[in-house]
């Protein structure tokens, strides 16, 4: 054999023994199996549960659940294999399930039913008790009439179920409230929830809680919350019979004076003027002759000044006004009250009022209220009077500037400036011709904090001369 054969030869058998040697090294490596691993492939013995819910309208398709397949998948009937299964009947009343550890589904239970009792007002009772079902999703309805007082959402939702609920949930509302009626009345937001009652209530449960006020009628009109109630409570009872107005008005006469020095006792006591029978409220008179001034500290104190004087129910009160006139110009609320005579028809008033008003002009159109009173004086004068105001305005100051310029520029000055400029133009020319022919004034007007408010008036003003 030549050297080159033996040579090839060696190398191929060589080659094969390595073969042999990596195969015998391959089947020594010990096998690890887990449960991932491809060689482990147990046989699977009732490896399937399958469930199948047949309700009222079932067909041949089956929802089968794989223990090593989370996702559900299909079989039909042709496509079943006799494996071991639980099946379950629904009929839409009870589930019955397999009791194994593993199984997650839950039966679905009955919804539970509350009873609440209530026996204290006499149209809820039968039998002298009536039983109340709610359903358990009403439980938010419950809590919300635990919380009437102090809670704004409560106070709202249960308005809102009040207009719209059922009668069986008004009911229950009424009764919640009518337990505590005197605390719900003075509530910052349980007021809301009374006042309801007497705006859209049942008119047996309205006269149930103004026999439940009776005695509290003076302390709940001076509250700030309460005296809302009792207006709702006085618009109610003035369409009723004549002798409930009568029992009203007996109780609070007698703490009359207490209720005209209170800022929410005088609404109670304007809200009666407005709707009972002026002869039962008039013993009222007498009282608000003598405290005209106080009552004109109060917001709805002057208004039922303005009410009597607008009725004419009290003459003489004119005088009483007439006397404090000066004060009640630079009052906060009386100032309406002096506003209200000068546009009315009582002549020697007025006239009285403009000789005050004209001889404090100045003085009474820097003031804050003043200057409404001098606004209204502007606007029911004459042409003679109208003279008067602007000789006013081209006089001099005592830095030798025009008036009103001072008028122009001043906080509230401004505004009676600005309603003198609309008067006649004819009365007014000899400002307006200042003004079109100095140009420094205008840039005085205007480059002021307050004048430049009106500086879009002033030069409309202008422009017609």
């Amino acid at each position: 054999m030549d050297p080159e054969e033996k040579q090839l030869i060696g190398s191929i058998l060589s080659d094969e023994s390595e073969v042999q040697m990596y195969e015998r090294k391959q089947t020594r490596k010990k096998s690890k199996l887990s449960l991932n691993a491809k060689e482990f492939q147990p046989t699977l013995i009732n490896s399937i549960e399958q469930i199948e819910i047949h309700g009222e309208n079932y067909g041949n398709d089956t929802l089968t659940y794989n223990s090593t397949n989370t996702q559900p998948y299909i079989f039909n009937e042709r496509q079943k294999e006799k494996k071991p299964s639980i099946k379950i009947h629904h009929e839409l009343k009870q589930l019955q399930f397999s009791p194994k550890k593993h199984q997650t589904m839950q039966p679905i239970t009955q919804v539970q039913t509350l009873y609440l009792t209530f026996n204290s007002h006499p149209s809820l009772q039968e039998d002298n008790q009536v039983q109340l079902q709610l359903r358990q999703d009403d439980l938010q309805f419950r809590n919300c009439l635990e919380q009437i007082c102090g809670n704004q959402n409560a106070s709202r939702n249960l308005q809102k179920i009040f207009d719209n609920g059922t009668t069986l949930q008004r009911s229950m509302i009424f009764e919640t409230i009518e337990k505590n009626l005197i605390k719900t009345s003075k509530d910052l937001f349980g007021n809301y929830l009374v006042q309801k009652i007497f705006l859209s209530g049942e008119k047996q449960w309205k006269f149930s809680l103004f026999y439940q006020f009776k005695g509290h009628l003076v302390e709940l009109s001076k509250n700030q919350y309460a005296s809302r109630v009792i207006h709702r409570m006085i618009e109610f009872l003035k369409d009723e019979d004549y002798h409930f107005s009568i029992e009203f008005m007996d109780e609070i006469k007698q703490q009359v004076r207490q209720l005209i020095n209170d800022n929410n006792g005088c609404f109670v006591l304007l809200s009666c003027l407005d709707n009972f029978d002026y002869k039962i409220c008039e013993y009222m008179k007498k009282h608000i002759e003598q405290s005209v001034y106080s009552m004109s500290q109060h917001t709805y104190g002057c208004r039922i000044i303005q009410f009597m004087l607008q009725k004419q129910y009290s003459l003489s009160l004119l005088d009483q006004i007439m006397d404090a006139s000066q004060q009640l110009c630079i009052c906060e609320f009386g100032n309406y009250i002096i506003q209200f005579i000068l546009k009315s028809n009582f002549k020697q008033q007025k006239m009285e009022l403009f000789k005050i008003i004209k001889s404090n002009f100045q003085t009474l159109s820097y003031n804050k209220y003043g200057s409404n009173v001098v606004e209204v004086f502007l606007e029911v004068i004459d042409q003679e009077d109208i003279k008067f105001v602007t000789n006013i305005m081209l006089a001099a100051d005592s830095e030798s500037n025009y008036q009103f310029v001072a008028f122009a520029t001043h906080p509230f000055g401004n505004y009676v400036f600005k309603k003198y400029l609309q008067l006649d133009q004819q009365q007014i020319i000899p400002v307006l011709g200042i003004m079109k022919r100095h140009p420094e004034i205008l840039q005085q007007i205007n480059s002021s904090e307050y004048g430049q408010k009106i500086f879009s008036v002033v030069e409309r003003s202008i422009q017609f001369i």
